[in-house]
Formats: C-alpha cells, sequence, structure tokens
C-alpha cells in the first residue's frame, strides 16, 4: 500500500485544467474537487487490496480516476462488483464524515458547502452508464452475467454512445454547451473508441486465459455449433458440434496450438 504512489500517474491535461482554475481564483473548489477525486479512487484501491488484485497504473485525468489492472479478464464477479462500488461508498462515507464534522462545528459552512456539493456531483457523474465511468463497470458486470462476453463489450459501447448523444443533444437545447461539457464530451468520446478498438484483443486475452488458467466451475454455458463468439465468463462452455459435446479446452486447444 506505501509503494502505490509510485503507480499513479496525472494527465499533462489535468494539470493544465488546474492549473489555469488556480490562476482563475478557485483554488479551494480545485483543491476540494481533487481531494474528493482521490477519495473515490481510494476506495477502489482498498477494496483492490482486499481481494490481491494486482493494480499496474492510477490514471487521474479530466474524466476522474481510473485504475489499470495486470489480472486475468475473467475474475469473480462478486470481487468485480464489490471494486467498482467501492467508490461510491467510499464518497457516501466521506459524506456522512464531513457532515459530522460540520455539526461539530470543525467544518465552516462554506467548506461543508463546497465539499458536499463536489461530493454530489462526481458521485452522480460516476453512475452514468458511460465508459470508462464506474456506473458503465456495474452495468457490463451484470451484463457480462447473463450474456457472451464478446456481445456484452459491444452493449457498453452501445449504452454509453446513447447517453453521450442525450448530453449532448440536453446541452446544446437549452444553450449550455460550453467549452468545458465538449472538452470531456471528447474526451469520453476518444476513450470509447480506443475502447472498441480493443474488443477482438480483449476477446482474445480472455480465450487464452481460459485456455491456460480452466476454470472451475459447476455453472456451464450451452453453444450450438462452433460459435466461440458467444462464450461467456465464469461458466464453463460446452460445444454442441454435429450432435456431440465438445469441452471448451477442447476448442480453445485447437484454436491456440
Amino acid at each position: 500500500m506505501i509503494s502505490i504512489y509510485k503507480k499513479v500517474k496525472i494527465s499533462f491535461f489535468l494539470i493544465f485544467i488546474l492549473f489555469i482554475a488556480l490562476l482563475s481564483g478557485l483554488f479551494r473548489d480545485v483543491i476540494t474537487f481533487f481531494l474528493i477525486i482521490i477519495f473515490h479512487e481510494l476506495g477502489h484501491v482498498c477494496s483492490s487490496y482486499i481481494f490481491k488484485w494486482k493494480i499496474d497504473k492510477i490514471e487521474f485525468s479530466i474524466c476522474g480516476g481510473y485504475i489499470t489492472y495486470n489480472e486475468v479478464i475473467d475474475k469473480p464477479f462478486k470481487e468485480e462488483f464489490l471494486i467498482a462500488i467501492s467508490g461510491f461508498l467510499f464518497q457516501v462515507l466521506l459524506f456522512f464524515i464531513t457532515n459530522i464534522l460540520g455539526e461539530l462545528y470543525i467544518l465552516d459552512l462554506h467548506t461543508l458547502y463546497l465539499i458536499n456539493k463536489y461530493n454530489l456531483s462526481i458521485l452522480f457523474f460516476n453512475m452514468l452508464p458511460v465508459y470508462p465511468l464506474d456506473g458503465s463497470k456495474i452495468v457490463y458486470i451484470l451484463i457480462n452475467k447473463y450474456l457472451p462476453y464478446k456481445k456484452s463489450l459491444k452493449i457498453i459501447i452501445i449504452i454509453s454512445i446513447i447517453f453521450i448523444l442525450l448530453f449532448y443533444g440536453y446541452f446544446l437545447i437549452t444553450n449550455r454547451l460550453e467549452l468545458s461539457y465538449i472538452i470531456l464530451i471528447s474526451f469520453i468520446l476518444s476513450k470509447i473508441i480506443k475502447y472498441k478498438k480493443d474488443i477482438p484483443y480483449l476477446f482474445n486475452k480472455l480465450l487464452f486465459e481460459r485456455y491456460v488458467y480452466p476454470i472451475t466451475t459447476n455453472k456451464y454455458n450451452y453453444i450450438m455449433g462452433n460459435n466461440i463468439n458467444l462464450f461467456k465468463r465464469q461458466k464453463k462452455n460446452i460445444f454442441k458440434i454435429n450432435k456431440h459435446y465438445i469441452k471448451e479446452s477442447v476448442i480453445l486447444s485447437k484454436k491456440f496450438d
């Protein structure tokens, strides 16, 4: 936990935005906003250490924080879900802590107002089912549990684009489309585009991981024909080909051998 700071990366663009904001006399706002983001990511870090997930990098950008893991894709859904919501839980905890400090007059009303305002803003923003926000990770886990892995990746992209278009349309119609919103939407779109390009790599990575590390479970996914695109996570995939049932290990060995 002590060496975690070595894995922290702050984007140049975020540093530039913070610098401009500080010059504009928004020092307290900027510091408050950034500290809440750090506290949010601390929730993810703590839960990651509890489940012994290997953190590769923690990035801070204009869209908030993002943790990259050096782990296999097919981790238990329960662990993935708890790590995804831990940022929200830490923000709820922060809400109770700051309000108790306010009632004890340790925090003045203006500081309490700032913390609560940005805390709620970040909380609701992160709940949006838009990649790479935490809301999309929770939706992704739920979809992944019932649908094939590759299809779930595509669905998350579709949901993300729909919400982006809705927000863009709302800001455009209400004449509230400011430069900051355009930058934020552009950043999120660039992440979505990159994610879409990574789908073939992610899918093959999952297949190769399952080839190397066979899963132990009593849950099965039966696939008609040799359609490997219907491969599911956290289940043993059984292929029915020419009235014969073939284990996923046989299919994967043919693919990678």
